[in-house]
């Protein structure tokens, strides 16, 4: 295994469960070597130590030579992961089937064909009821190759049977692979694109689908083509921001998923993940039932497996849930009850700050300060903003940081900081200014700040209604919908006409909707 460097080796060593540690522990110690003792030496220093360089494992273990660490470092990697493919091997299936596939090839080298044809069908009746379609027709082919090189007694049945279902699976795998490709270019388009911005960007993306979207019967797909299709469609609609049916083809994402439950099993995050649409599409549409009911079933769901998830499904299940906790007091306007459980979600942020990338920890920080705006904690607000803005990745989540820095000139207005207004509304221009994707409704807002930047504070009310009824007319309009999902720059606006709370005002906008 090509894996020498300290770095890789440390991070994999610190990532591992106690459990994990003890049954490695044991695993290594069944290994009677000279060797073995210097690895499990490696490993026990490298455990204890907070930070880790050569120079320091030398200093620490004299007995290994500078000529030795090399190969050690790589000789340990390869036993941890040895040792956590035993682990992992009862937890997930598809070691499984690679696990007999690998036996029955050292069989059938033995000459023991009979045998390795035995595990062979094991294999593929594993795959075939967790849907692994691919490994699947591996194994067909393998078991064609036994079946024609040797007198198996199975008779011609058996030949043709194997030759009909090569071809199903081949069709099928051909499906698979055309829808995943729509997936992955539709996701890529927003990646490069975004969201749409007008009816040629509409247009434009309609027709990109549509050219590429494969001509099949639904009801003639498997699961994983399934969740590929309504993965196409979620991020279809979710690019043309149609909300309504982007969460529709969530629906019908999750509900394939439950109706497979084996594939829960073996890929927990597909079904978060598809729930994690339904909430935010949900949310987006404002629709309050639907969210609470969804969010529960998470909830409920997180709450019943999580001991069976691995790390990156403990990750993702915090990032949905905990994202659909916030958008709960965002969509109630229960700013202050958002408040209060914000730490749980800062604690978990910082407990996986090493494994969550940067982009993932800006939009948690953008919706934490966006809650304490809400509370009246405007000073919190900046605290949070400021961790965004300090930022200097490149293009990093650009639209994050375009609506923080508006949400920062709002804070400042809340605060009363009228004096260094002019200042923060400078700075805010200058971002802008070589800002691609400046729309109507910041365009708005920015000149809503410029016009009151020298006016007495009496004369503000006037330019918030003007504001006001800028923004009632772009709410209409479907290419001005992003914004306002960033930013309830509406409740803002009435809550100062008002003399109002946020939280008042969106719970009155609520009960107006019932």
């Amino acid at each position: 295994m090509p894996i020498s460097q300290t770095d890789q080796l440390f991070t994999l060593i610190k990532s591992l469960s106690k459990s994990e540690k003890r049954n490695f522990t044991i695993y290594a110690k069944r290994i009677q070597s000279s060797e073995s003792l210097y690895f499990i030496q490696l490993f026990e220093f490298l455990d204890k130590q907070k930070t880790v360089n050569d120079k320091l494992i030398l200093a620490g273990l004299s007995d290994i030579k500078k000529s030795q660490l090399s190969n050690l470092k790589r000789h340990l990697y390869k036993q941890i992961m040895i040792s956590l493919r035993m682990i992992h091997i009862q937890r997930n299936s598809s070691i499984q089937v690679r696990e007999y596939y690998d036996y029955a090839k050292i069989l059938y080298g033995k000459g023991l064909y009979l045998q390795s044809l035995k595990i062979v069908k094991k294999a593929q009746d594993l795959a075939k009821k967790n849907g692994y379609n691919i490994m699947l027709l591996t194994l067909i082919e393998f078991r064609k190759l036994i079946e024609s090189r040797h007198i198996t007694r199975t008779g011609a049945f058996a030949n043709n049977e194997l030759t009909d279902l090569a071809d199903t699976k081949v069709d099928q795998i051909a499906m698979l692979v055309k829808l995943s490709n729509l997936r992955l270019m539709i996701h890529g388009e927003y990646i490069k694109y975004g969201h749409i911005r007008d009816l040629k960007s509409f247009k434009r993306i309609k027709k990109y689908f549509n050219d590429h979207l494969p001509k099949f019967k639904e009801e003639d797909l498997g699961f994983m083509s399934k969740s590929y299709l309504y993965q196409s469609y979620v991020w279809l609609y979710y690019i043309l921001l149609d909300f309504e049916n982007c969460y529709d083809a969530a629906i019908k994402w999750v509900n394939a998923c439950k109706a497979f439950p084996s594939g829960i099993d073996r890929d927990p995050d597909l079904f978060m993940r598809g729930y994690h649409y339904i909430l935010t599409s949900a949310y987006n549409n404002g629709d309050v039932e639907n969210f609470n009911l969804y969010l529960d079933e998470i909830e409920k769901f997180r709450k019943r497996y999580y001991n069976k998830f691995n790390m990156n499904s403990k990750i993702i299940s915090f990032m949905y849930v905990h994202h659909g906790r916030l958008n709960k007091y965002f969509l109630s306007g229960d700013f202050k009850e958002g408040v209060q459980v914000l730490p749980r979600t800062v604690k978990r942020i910082n407990r996986y700050r090493t494994k969550l990338d940067d982009h993932r920890i800006l939009v948690f920080y953008f919706k934490i300060a966006w809650m304490y705006f809400g509370n009246q904690q405007a000073d919190m607000t900046i605290q949070y903003l400021n961790k965004i803005t300090n930022q200097h990745i490149e293009n990093l989540r650009s639209d994050i940081q375009g609506y923080s820095r508006l949400l920062f000139l709002m804070a400042h207005y809340d605060l009363e900081n009228y004096d260094i207004l002019e200042y923060v509304y400078k700075r805010v221009k200058r971002f802008y200014a070589n800002y691609q994707e400046k729309n109507n409704v910041q365009e708005s807002v920015l000149k809503f700040f410029r016009s009151i930047i020298n006016l007495p504070i009496s004369e503000h009310q006037d330019h918030f209604k003007i504001l006001d009824e800028e923004l009632s007319k772009l709410k209409d309009d479907p290419f001005e919908k992003r914004p306002f999902l960033y930013l309830n720059f509406p409740a803002w606006v009435q809550g100062k006409i008002k003399n109002k709370t946020m939280t008042k005002i969106i719970k009155e906008q609520n009960i107006a909707v019932i």
